[in-house]
């Protein structure tokens, strides 16, 4: 019951809705009983919260109960869902932090990040739940640009772990488990996304770096995948490789070895590969690869974008082009709803209309939050709780939920 004088809280539907969801993610007590949620239930809870920040439905900015709550128990299904829940969890923590900006992404990422570069170690997960965990730690460290690095790091390990299956070469097995190719693909994927987001401030160290031992390494294994037997690892190298020359990255000998692969994989028949569905993607992207190596074009593509002029933003760089699709895959439909709505994404798209210039989100300067300069206690207990009766908010306040979820 609200306090007197005081005007009962009034929500927008998707606020209900997700309300609905969050209470459907926790146990029950009813006197001395305790109702567990079935898997089918929280998977269904997950689901709509998924759903409704896929959409764009929540007029979300900055962290509050509501957004605290989904993160927490995200973490818990992850930790404890069945594998269906556990991939929705890790697509809730990649859109919820997409959505949030004025500095709240950023404790909820120092939170997550070792959870999540643990869980893309995991040699016992299904590949789908290795996937969605992959493209959760890129989409989370996009957010922070404190952590790309480290999650760069994290995903690389993922990639060079396992022998490429190679038609050319005979690879030594090694005594690590190996990677699926759709995992080592996805992975490439995310890899390229942060190397695109890094551009920004170490474009010249990269550089300057060209040519030492790590770059080498690097260049050599994304060279090598293209040899693959699954063209999705084949695409996902090959968009790698274009952003490294874009950047510089590659030396003459690579550059001379990379257009040839580049042409046999321009012109390759069917008969060569798995995947022949992807068969044409393939030709296409090496098509316009090896224009851009032998003739410089290149890679121009228009966007639909409501924060462009005309409703279409000009991609013409590898570096923008990687994370455009990047974050088409992880925003789904509602790609167009988060252009126009979603500050954070709506300023990336503007800056991003600049030449030369790659998608990013600015720092706005409030490094070194904590979650507790955001519900400084005990002023939120009774203005952000009555949403959740009985919850963990009331007992021991937001950092007990933070410890459930994620440690």
């Amino acid at each position: 019951m609200a306090r007197s004088g005081r005007k009962p809280e009034t929500k927008p539907p998707s606020f209900e809705r997700v309300d609905a969801c969050i209470r459907n993610l926790q146990d029950r007590h009813e006197y001395w009983h305790k109702i567990t949620r079935t898997p089918a239930t929280r998977e269904a809870a997950m689901a709509g919260i998924v759903g409704e920040l896929q959409a764009g439905h929540l007029p979300i900015s900055v962290l509050d109960m509501r957004c605290l709550a989904i993160f927490a128990f995200s973490g818990v299904s992850i930790k404890k869902g069945t594998p269906k829940e556990a991939r929705l969890a890790y697509r809730a923590v990649s859109l919820l932090l997409l959505t949030l900006h004025d500095g709240s992404p950023g404790p909820l990422l120092d939170e997550a990040f070792p959870a999540l570069s643990k869980a893309i170690q995991a040699d016992d997960a299904p590949p789908a739940t290795l996937i969605a965990a992959i493209d959760c730690l890129a989409t989370a460290s996009f957010t922070g640009a404190c952590h790309v690095e480290e999650a760069m790091k994290a995903i690389w390990h993922v990639m060079v772990k396992p022998p490429v299956r190679s038609r050319s070469t005979k690879l030594k097995t090694r005594e690590a488990p190996e990677t699926s190719l759709e995992v080592l693909a996805a992975a490439v994927s995310a890899w390229t996304f942060l190397l695109a987001t890094t551009t920004n401030t170490q474009q010249q160290q990269k550089k300057a770096d060209r040519g030492t031992s790590s770059w080498s390494t690097s260049i050599a294994s994304l060279m090598e995948m293209l040899d693959a037997d699954d063209r999705r690892v084949r695409i996902a190298a090959g968009e790698a490789l274009a952003v490294c020359v874009e950047l510089n990255l590659l030396t003459n000998n690579d550059m001379d070895v990379l257009v040839a692969k580049v042409s046999e994989l321009a012109d390759e028949p069917a008969s060569k590969g798995a995947n022949n569905t992807l068969l044409r993607e393939q030709k296409e992207l090496f098509g316009r690869i090896s224009a851009f190596l032998n003739h410089d074009e290149p890679p121009t593509t228009l966007v639909r974008t409501p924060s462009a002029r005309q409703g279409v933003m000009k991609v013409s760089t590898w570096v923008r082009l990687a994370q455009l699709n990047f974050l088409s895959k992880i925003l789904g439909n509602g790609f167009l709803k988060h252009a126009q709505d979603n500050p954070r994404l709506n300023e990336a798209f503007r800056s991003g209309r600049v030449e030369g210039k790659p998608l990013s989100i600015q720092d706005d300067g409030s490094g070194g939050m904590t979650i507790d300069d955001f519900f400084p206690w005990p002023l939120y207990r009774d203005r952000d709780c009555p949403w959740i009766s009985g919850n963990i908010f009331s007992r021991q306040g937001p950092q007990a939920l933070l410890q459930l979820g994620w440690h």
